[in-house]
C-alpha cells in the first residue's frame, strides 16, 4: 500500500473535522435537540480523534522518513493535539475556549501537512 494513500485519509479525515466543526454551530441553531443529544458531545469528538490521531501520525513518520520535510511535523503534531485535547478541555474541564475555532485551525493544520506529505511524495527521484 502506497505511504500517500495515508495521507489521503488524513487529509479526508481532517477535512471531515473540519466539516464537523463548522457545521455543528449551524445544526445548534436550527436543530438544538440533535445537537444536544448528539454533534456537541465529547464522544463524537473522541471518535474523530481516534481515527485522525493514529492515521496523522503514522503518514507524517512514513513521510518524513522518506523526505525529511519537518514542515509536516511543524503542522502536523499541533493539529493532531489541538484535535485531540481542545474537546477534553472543553468538556471535562470546562474550559472557556472557543472550541469550534481552534478546532478548525487543528483541521486545517492537519490538511496542511497531508498535503505537504503527499505532494513530496510526487517527486520523481523514487518510488514508494
Amino acid at each position: 500500500m502506497q505511504r500517500s494513500f495515508w495521507d489521503q485519509v488524513g487529509i479526508g479525515l481532517s477535512a471531515l473535522c473540519a466539516i464537523h466543526c463548522l457545521v455543528t454551530p449551524l445544526i445548534i441553531l436550527s436543530l438544538p435537540i440533535m445537537a444536544r443529544y448528539y454533534l456537541a458531545h465529547l464522544w463524537v469528538h473522541i471518535l474523530l480523534a481516534l481515527l485522525i490521531v493514529p492515521v496523522g501520525l503514522y503518514a507524517f513518520w512514513h513521510g518524513y522518513r522518506h523526505h525529511r520535510n519537518r514542515l509536516v511535523f511543524a503542522l502536523g503534531l499541533p493539529g493532531l493535539l489541538i484535535v485531540a485535547t481542545v474537546p477534553y478541555l472543553v468538556h471535562n474541564l470546562g474550559l472557556s475556549i472557543s472550541e469550534p475555532l481552534l478546532m478548525v485551525v487543528g483541521s486545517l493544520s492537519l490538511i496542511s501537512a497531508h498535503w505537504i506529505n503527499r505532494r513530496s511524495c510526487a517527486c520523481e527521484s523514487h518510488r514508494h
